[in-house]
């Protein structure tokens, strides 16, 4: 029996437009291996990379059973129901499915579409594994938890939650399916031949404005130490890569794992630079030694949010910390000589708008402690199913009302009534 073929496509992600590098597509690429692990036949479609028409790329194929579409908030979305509605076009019987961060807060305005069948709220290895085999086995999908479907009658159902699962139950990551070399991009703050890497998912902390916090309802749920350094010996053994860009969250969550993690590269002898995200609180609980130690093997940045330089607006967005807090970390990092990349939040609903002029004062501050350290700066933009997503409507956030104004919403530009246009102006003059 021929086995069933799915096809995983990754739009592109031009609203990126701050970020010179695409990376590895691992929100496919764990599906695409979950996928092959169990008997299917799976063809990975990244278009970041490929950057074809999706006409043209549904003329070359065969049938598949099932699509798969990935997709965040902002451009992805177009190029995203472009590529189903082309599907649908040549193969009405395929169903589409469609996963990832916009699906998982919009279901509903997904399966507005006729030509979305699914949408996945959520998680989506074991869910994705489960529709597959339902469809193959022609039953029903409606005991699947996380999807939201089109029953035989077109109505949208809604099934139940279920509870995250280990990311160590998946199969490991088949980097056959999209070749990790063609990944392999120079980073001046990591090393000439870096990969990206993602060993967790979701964040315990509760910041009012963050997607993670929609997404993963602050619950963390990682590889293990195990399973981390099989994935990152496979990038640096056989795809060559000098440099580990980790896209966690929240890497340092697990005091013990990110330590260990440290320990086993010096004791694998591997010469590699690493880089990851870090609350400021995960990192006051590590004391001098456990920094040196982090340094020691090859960490040399940690992306930090700062997100405000002043107290008040930190308790609004409930960061649980302080400026002080922030000041801590900026000169422990820079004694062990880590890069520390600060990110800055201007424009929260309710505060005068000088407070934008002090939080800009408070990112120089933060990069005078060292040389090495930078600080970025970024507007306010409302997440929808982020806590202060409500608050920002109650002060007037107009929210797109189409997925194709949500297909054209920036989070790099004024999205709020409450600022002036020039404050992007004054953001990017800062960034410089």
């Amino acid at each position: 029996m021929a086995k069933q073929k799915v096809v995983l496509f990754h739009p592109r992600t031009l609203h990126e437009k701050n970020y010179r590098n695409f990376w590895i597509p691992y929100s496919v690429l764990s599906i695409g291996s979950h996928l092959a692990s169990n008997g299917y036949d799976i063809t990975i479609i990244d278009n970041n990379f490929e950057q074809i028409s999706p006409e043209d790329i549904v003329a070359e194929l065969a049938k598949p059973d099932l699509v798969g579409v990935s997709t965040m908030i902002g451009h992805q979305i177009s190029e995203g129901l472009d590529f189903a509605a082309k599907i649908k076009e040549r193969f009405p019987e395929t169903v589409t499915v469609f996963g990832g961060g916009a699906p998982t807060i919009l279901p509903e305005q997904f399966l507005n579409y006729e030509y979305v069948d699914v949408a996945v709220r959520g998680q989506g290895e074991q869910t994705v594994l489960e529709v597959a085999e339902a469809l193959k086995r022609k039953k029903s999908l409606e005991n699947i938890p996380v999807i939201s479907f089109k029953d035989k009658n077109r109505k949208v159902a809604h099934n139940n939650p279920r509870t995250p699962i280990s990311k160590d139950s998946f199969a490991a990551y088949n980097y056959s399916l999209v070749n990790p070399v063609n990944y392999l991009r120079s980073d001046e703050h990591i090393s000439n031949k870096v990969l990206n890497h993602i060993s967790s998912q979701g964040c315990p902390f509760g910041c009012g404005f963050c997607s993670e916090v929609a997404l993963y309802d602050r619950k963390w749920n990682s590889e293990s130490l195990e399973r981390m350094m099989q994935e990152v010996r496979e990038l640096v053994e056989t795809y060559g890569a000098d440099g580990i860009k980790f896209y966690d969250a929240n890497f340092f969550v697990n005091k013990n794992r990110a330590l260990s993690f440290a320990s086993e590269v010096k004791k694998n002898g591997w010469n590699i630079k690493w880089a990851a995200s870090a609350h400021p609180k995960n990192l006051l609980v590590l004391d001098n030694d456990n920094l040196r130690t982090i340094s020691e093997s090859g960490c040399s940045r940690i992306l930090i949010g700062a997100e405000s330089g002043n107290n008040e607006e930190l308790r609004y967005i409930n960061k649980n910390m302080t400026t002080e807090n922030v000041l801590e970390v900026a000169r422990r990092l820079g004694n062990v000589g880590i890069h520390g990349s600060f990110t800055l939040i201007v424009g929260y609903p309710g505060f005068p708008e000088d407070n934008i002029s002090k939080t800009l004062d408070f990112g120089r501050k933060i990069a005078s402690i060292s040389p090495l350290h930078e600080v970025k700066a970024h507007v306010y933009a409302p997440y929808p199913g982020t806590p202060l997503y409500q608050d920002a409507i109650r002060h007037e956030f107009v929210a797109p009302k189409t997925l194709e104004d949500w297909a054209n919403y920036d989070y790099y530009e004024v999205q709020t009534p409450w600022l002036r246009l020039g404050v992007t102006q004054q953001i990017r003059a800062f960034n410089l």
